[in-house]
C-alpha cells in the first residue's frame, strides 16, 4: 500500500552522501508537511558528519548519539527513518564498512504515525538503492549496537 507520501530530493542527496562521499555516518529522515500539505514528504532532518577516521572510539561515540536521539523521539512518541554508516571490525580483523536503514516505530508511537511510516517505507526504500541491510526497530533492544553488530557479523560470514 502506498501512502502518498513524496520523496524530498535532499533525501536522494543525503543518500548518496552517506553512500557514496562517506560525508556522514548517519542521516536521520522524517515525514514532513511540504507545499502547504501536512504530512506530504520525507525529509532529512539531522545528519552527523564523518571524521573520516575508521576507528572504533570513533564509531562508538557516533553510535551512542544516534541512540541518544531515537530514545528522545520514542518519548515524543514519534516515527522516523534513518541510514547509518556502519563499521566494525569482522572476525578476521578487517574493517567493514555497511549502510544501514532503520525504520524506527517504537511500540510508544502514536498509531496513525506508525501507520504512515509503515505504509511510506517500501516506496522510500526503492528510492535507496544499495542499501547493505534494513532493520525494522520497535524498541532500544532492537537497535542496541550488540544487536545490530551480529547481524552485520552474520551476513559478513554469509558473504
Amino acid at each position: 500500500m502506498s501512502s502518498g507520501v513524496q520523496v524530498l530530493e535532499e533525501c536522494l542527496t543525503a543518500y548518496n552522501d552517506i553512500k557514496m562521499n562517506k560525508k556522514y555516518v548517519y542521516v536521520i529522515f522524517k515525514i514532513v508537511d511540504h507545499n502547504g500539505k501536512a504530512l506530504s514528504a520525507i525529509g532529512v532532518d539531522r545528519t552527523r558528519c564523518s571524521t573520516g577516521q575508521k576507528d572504533q572510539e570513533e564509531q562508538d561515540k557516533a553510535y551512542q548519539e544516534f541512540l541518544d536521539y531515537l530514545r528522545d523521539t520514542e518519548e515524543k512518541r514519534e516515527c522516523c527513518y534513518a541510514l547509518f554508516d556502519y563499521g566494525y571490525m569482522q572476525e578476521n580483523s578487517t574493517w567493514k564498512s555497511s549502510t544501514i536503514f532503520f525504520s524506527w516505530s517504537p511500540e510508544k508511537a502514536i498509531i496513525k504515525q506508525k501507520m504512515l511510516y509503515a505504509a511510506s517505507v517500501k516506496d522510500f526504500l526503492a528510492k535507496l538503492q544499495g542499501i547493505d541491510k534494513s532493520i525494522q526497530a520497535n524498541s532500544m533492544d532492537d537497535v542496541a549496537e550488540s544487536t545490530v553488530k551480529a547481524k552485520c557479523l552474520k551476513s559478513s560470514r554469509a558473504t
